[in-house]
């Protein structure tokens, strides 16, 4: 299935509009009464109920507007109230979607109540948001009871905040209390809906979790913490609001700093990890802006200074905030318009956006009529469930071709096992080590020792061209070819140009350098040469008539040298893998190193070999004709 940017955000959209069916349980508007009047700044004669706020300004529906970002953070609301014949010596005070505050509650001039500590010592607390509170005596003869509240801001609520509402109202207590617990019911209620969508990506994040344990693979591991964790990070920072009793406000601070610092190091190692990126100084900088912004939300949450004092705080909070936002953006824009995981790009693309737009624009909420759903829950949300779709595809796209791989890779083990013997048969009066080191799975190069009726020894080494499985078949078709031959009385020569003609007029492509080798007892050995490099005697290279290697052209012709070997003289052959090996910096291990270790063991060569470098398959083998007195003996 292809999936087109139209596709994705279809996608992402559509579980959220199935949740309309929950915004029944949202809490009706409370209706405020008319006339409510605010005015900033400090004045404690104004709980009198004869002052004249004719001036205030008028809060339209109980909403009124934050103090500003510079001032001392309160704000006076006032409001006179009905006195009915049943009112009865109590008042309730809603606040709607109420910021951190604390707050003190006249009635006709007499403080009937208060939560946390008003300047010059401020204590902020998260208020409840239905509240009940003692009117004390009431006189029935008043049309009008005037209600004064005093609220004062922390400056972490300030920066931006926009507007908050308030509503009160007169009644007897029983009817209050009441309606105090049917708002309260209806609160927590109301946040089922975000709280089922949260849940369910939690479950999600566990189902990857005990999936990856199957299939394992870094990117289901971490994107199921992200599916984990990001959710119960966004629980314990909306804990305060979800409650309808009081909150502390230090407590508020350490669950967002709780809630956000993993939060920030599973987005960030996800990221990385779902696009395979390196860029460590751009990690660094997304980790030291989410902390930075956490620390300046902290201190601006438990602050006791007038905001006035460190109005410096807040910019620089949003500011890192904008980086990681950015930062994240940007790497998901990347892959969207120029990487191979467009659709995942395009699904974890919308978390930021969303969390950015609630920093610097408006604050929607109720999305899809979802209550409590913003812009960053939504974004979440979808992209959990897409992401969870294309990861778990991918995740059995992987699966299958793991499978497949073994199974081809168990073949290839058998295949390498006929290039490569375990154990090399005795050869008379000459000792011989072998060392192979494939540079994947399987390797092409391959060697044989093959005995004949006559006494001597056929010692085949070759290297096929290219690495891998392919390689590997290559050479398993050559060597089925030689042990053939093998059995009839040919040179040297003559098997590498028969050989020559099957390879040639076979389908499998590609070439065979080959080194043909008939030893003697008496130390004499008959060479043939197709391509391969030249063997080193005693640490000096011979010089070896050379032809071309196998499989490219039937007419090939080859010759052969001959070598008669002293006691203890030492022939060393290898494939090309060793003088290749290449070092991180592209210089190559070359013949002046290769001769210079050429009278090592053949496991000391081809460590040296691969330690300096790898690029292809090494080989190895070393043929040593028997010490005087062995042959004397």
């Amino acid at each position: 299935m292809r999936f087109t940017i139209q596709r994705v955000f279809l996608f992402l959209l559509a579980p959220l509009c199935c949740m309309n069916l929950f915004a029944a349980v949202a809490p009706a508007a409370i209706s405020a009464t008319p006339e409510v009047r605010y005015h900033f700044g400090d004045n404690v004669t104004w709980a009198d109920p004869g002052v004249n706020d004719s001036s205030w300004a008028v809060a339209p529906g109980g909403q009124f507007r934050l103090p500003s970002y510079h001032s001392d953070g309160i704000v006076w609301i006032r409001f006179n109230v009905p006195v009915s014949a049943d009112s009865a010596a109590r008042v309730s005070v809603w606040l709607v979607n109420p910021h951190a505050t604390s707050e003190q509650v006249f009635l006709d001039g007499k403080l009937i109540g208060q939560s946390g500590e008003l300047p010059p010592n401020p204590k902020g607390v998260l208020l409840p948001v239905f509240t009940v509170l003692d009117a004390g005596g009431i006189s029935q003869q008043a049309s009008f009871a005037t209600i004064a509240v005093r609220l004062w801001y922390p400056p972490a609520f300030l920066y931006g905040s926009g507007e908050d509402r308030i509503a009160c109202e007169l009644g007897s207590t029983a009817v209050l209390k009441e309606r105090q617990r049917a708002e309260r019911s209806s609160l927590v209620l109301s946040w089922v809906p975000l709280l089922s969508l949260d849940g369910l990506l939690v479950l999600l994040g566990l189902g990857l979790f005990g999936l990856w344990l199957w299939l394992r693979g870094r990117e289901l591991f971490w994107f199921a913490l992200f599916l984990v964790f990001y959710p119960l990070g966004s629980f314990l920072i909306d804990l305060p609001a979800i409650t309808p009793l009081g909150f502390a406000l230090n407590l508020r601070a350490v669950l967002l700093v709780v809630g956000n610092i993993p939060m920030m190091f599973i987005t960030v190692k996800c990221l990385w990890t779902l696009f395979d990126l390196r860029a460590r100084p751009l990690s660094i900088v997304l980790h030291a802006s989410w902390i930075i912004w956490n620390a300046v939300g902290f201190l601006l949450l438990i602050s006791t200074t007038p905001p006035s004092a460190i109005a410096w705080m807040a910019p620089i909070g949003i500011a890192t905030l904008t980086v990681f936002n950015l930062g994240t953006l940007l790497i998901e824009l990347r892959f969207l318009l120029t990487g191979p995981n467009r659709a995942i790009a395009a699904g974890m693309g919308v978390i930021p956006i969303g969390s950015g737009l609630n920093v610097v624009g408006p604050h929607p909420t109720d999305l899809f009529g979802i209550p409590h759903l913003d812009l960053f829950h939504a974004g979440l949300f979808s992209a959990g469930i897409f992401l969870s779709v294309m990861l778990v595809r991918r995740a059995f796209a992987e699966w299958r071709e793991g499978t497949r791989l073994r199974v081809e890779f168990t073949a290839a083990r058998e295949v390498q096992q006929r290039l490569v013997p375990a154990a090399l048969p005795p050869i008379d009066r000459f000792q011989i080590e072998a060392a192979y080191l494939p540079a994947q799975e399987v390797g092409g190069d391959f060697y044989q020792v093959l005995p004949r009726k006559d006494g001597s020894t056929l010692i085949v080494i070759g290297d096929v061209s290219g690495k891998g499985l392919k390689a590997a078949m290559t050479g398993t078709l050559a060597l089925g070819a030689l042990q053939t031959l093998a059995q009839e009385p040919l040179g040297p020569a003559q098997m590498l140009s028969r050989l020559n003609a099957q390879l040639a007029a076979s389908s499998v492509g590609g070439f065979v350098t080959c080194l043909c080798i008939l030893a003697s007892s008496d130390g004499t050995l008959r060479l043939a040469n197709a391509g391969h490099l030249p063997p080193y005697q005693n640490g000096e290279e011979i010089a070896v008539e050379s032809g071309l290697p196998l499989g490219i052209t039937p007419e090939a012709t080859y010759a052969e040298s001959t070598i008669h070997l002293a006691p203890n003289d030492r022939l060393t052959f290898l494939s090309d893998g060793v003088v290749e090996a290449q070092s991180s910096t592209g210089e190559l291990f070359g013949f002046d190193r290769t001769a210079a270790i050429s009278t090592h063991s053949a496991e000391a060569i081809a460590a040296a070999a691969q330690q300096f470098g790898q690029e292809d398959d090494i080989t190895v083998f070393t043929l040593t004709f028997a010490p005087a007195e062995v042959l004397h003996a």
